[in-house]
């Protein structure tokens, strides 16, 4: 997922040093379909996101100039993105992962103030919370994160209810939406929380999602529950 080693914290030296203008990042170190160790540069890719930095929404609207790679030997190209990035988001998991919060832990919390808050539609606010409640299982990942750490208090990590001092849920089936979703974010806290050496990622979820790609080659897109088909990475031979 990530080719590029850096810091959320490291958004603007990144911004200041990577591009057509500035220098190339360092090539990767083999290819991830057949493990090749000569890698060409391939062009550059500008993209459009928002990020959060220092609990503040930035977009960046001059573009983020992200490099592409190429195998010399199967001709497999990918891009280059540094840790603070998850593919085809505008809204990056971490600012998903603060609206989200900001929104399901306060119970005086609105979905105008907190869309306005990050910068983003109430539909899209809305569609994240749905979207993060079909994401896991969160009683599989507090188990998984209690064989990691025993002394979890298991019983007490996964929420039973919404804090609202008005009702946040039109039905009883949206009611369970945000308590899933928020019962899904609880769960991925303490899964981080869980390991032997921290996670460096401030942003447990974009973590988690990092982490799923690159053990499973799983990506969590946000226009479909769940996860996207696992692909296939093949290793192939020179043709001929």
């Amino acid at each position: 997922m990530s080719s590029i080693a850096l810091l959320g914290t490291d958004i603007k030296s990144y911004l200041e040093s990577i591009g057509p203008d500035h220098k190339r990042p360092p090539k990767p170190g083999a290819c991830p379909r057949c493990e090749h160790n000569r890698i060409w540069y391939d062009g550059w890719r500008l993209i459009f996101c928002v990020v959060l930095i220092d609990g503040t929404p930035v977009r960046f609207d001059d573009g983020l100039w992200l490099q592409r790679v190429a195998c010399s030997l199967c001709w497999f190209s990918w891009t280059c993105r540094p840790s603070f990035l998850y593919p085809h988001r505008l809204f990056e998991p971490d600012l998903v992962e603060a609206a989200a919060l900001a929104y399901l832990e306060d119970p005086a919390a609105t979905y105008a103030r907190t869309s306005k808050r990050y910068r983003c539609s109430l539909t899209m606010l809305w569609g994240w919370i749905g979207w993060l409640s079909q994401l896991v299982e969160p009683e599989r990942i507090v188990a998984e994160a209690v064989r990691h750490d025993s002394s979890l208090p298991a019983a007490e990590l996964i929420p039973h209810s919404v804090p609202q001092d008005h009702p946040k849920g039109c039905s009883p089936e949206r009611q369970g939406v945000l308590l899933r979703a928020l019962q899904v974010l609880v769960a991925i806290v303490a899964l981080a929380r869980s390991q032997v050496v921290p996670p460096s990622d401030p942003s447990p979820l974009r973590w988690f999602l990092t982490g799923q790609f690159l053990a499973f080659r799983r990506k969590a897109l946000v226009n479909r529950p769940g996860w996207s088909p696992a692909f296939e990475v093949v290793q192939r031979g020179p043709t001929g």
